[in-house]
């Protein structure tokens, strides 16, 4: 019965992963489609694109480490598959931060200097903060290309708390690293954004309490746009809030080894890891105007072609009055 249940997880894993292409390829087709046809695209176009292609290299290779630790046991492509699923993982969590952190710097009207200060410089140089993060997050990971084959690759979130060698009393340098990496993922790539996203959320809550109560005192209804703004960007900081939050325990559970390989709760957390980045991209796609837009035309395009020919536009009068 378990195996049937592991075989299940599998199988939803599997769609998940499909999923994950085609709402991440499509919110970065979208925004790469009208960077063409425009030459720019807005700030939080440049995040999402950093977003999707972060989620779609953490599809890829979510992967390959899954069929890597059903059918090989450990070779060169197998440790590259892991170190870049990390990878992957460290980028797509931290830009997504960044996003919560630019829609809090670019509705919120705090009349703060410390906020007038963050507000001014985040908005100046996100371009330059988007590649540095993705930099520093390479840079976190490109060891375990190395340190990776010391020891049997998991398809795991988190490089295992006694996942390196035992077999003596000498202590590798790929050890040293997995333990270092250990202890800094989880406060510095997984906290640092977490943390983003909690103060981002919290501050557009208290803000758009603070616009409604004025609004409904005042009985001025100019700044509706205004509140909806707050609205859609709550639904989306609030949203990954859930999924970071989802991700960060299976991540705890996984880095003190409370399951080991074969259990069905092991094969439950790489499921909930393996929805983060589909469900990732239908948030982004549901609290972007333009993507919202796109995907309802998408949905009406492929609506037609599966319509049978006769039947899409027949007025039912006329099909009596023929019949």
């Amino acid at each position: 019965m378990a195996t049937g249940f592991i075989l299940a997880l599998s199988a939803l894993q599997v769609a998940a992963l499909l999923v994950g292409f085609a709402t991440n390829g499509f919110l970065l087709g979208v925004n790469l489609s009208d960077w063409k046809q425009r030459g720019d695209i807005t700030a939080a176009d440049h995040f999402i694109c950093a977003v999707g292609f972060s989620n779609l290299s953490l599809q890829i290779w979510l992967g390959f480490n899954w069929f890597c630790g059903l059918f090989w046991s450990s070779d060169l492509f197998c440790r590259s598959a892991y170190a870049l699923k990390m990878i992957s993982v460290q980028c797509s969590l931290t830009v997504s931060g960044l996003l919560c952190a630019f829609y809090c710097a670019k509705i919120l009207t705090f009349n703060h200097a410390l906020f007038r200060l963050y507000q001014r410089h985040f908005l100046g140089s996100y371009r330059r903060i988007i590649i540095c993060s993705v930099i520093l997050c390479a840079l976190l990971g490109c060891p375990l290309f190395s340190a990776g084959g010391k020891q049997p690759i998991r398809n795991k979130n988190l490089p295992s708390a006694n996942g390196s060698s035992t077999l003596d009393d000498t202590t590798t340098p790929q050890d040293v690293y997995l333990g270092i990496y250990r202890v800094l993922v989880l406060p510095f790539g997984y906290g640092i954004p977490l943390g983003f996203t909690i103060v981002s959320a919290s501050l557009i809550i208290v803000s758009l309490k603070r616009h409604t109560r004025r609004m409904r005192n005042t009985l001025n209804t100019k700044n509706e746009a205004f509140v909806d703004a707050h609205l859609c960007a709550r639904f989306t900081v609030l949203s990954l809030l859930l999924l970071f939050v989802m991700y960060f325990i299976t991540a705890v559970i996984d880095i003190i080894d409370i399951f080991k390989e074969g259990d069905p709760g092991l094969a439950l957390c790489q499921l909930v890891s393996a929805l983060y980045a589909p469900a990732h991209g239908m948030v982004l796609i549901r609290g972007n105007s333009k993507l919202k837009k796109a995907s309802a035309k998408a949905k009406e395009r492929i609506v037609r072609v599966l319509t049978p020919k006769g039947r899409a536009g027949e007025d039912p009068a006329a099909y009596k009055t023929q019949h």
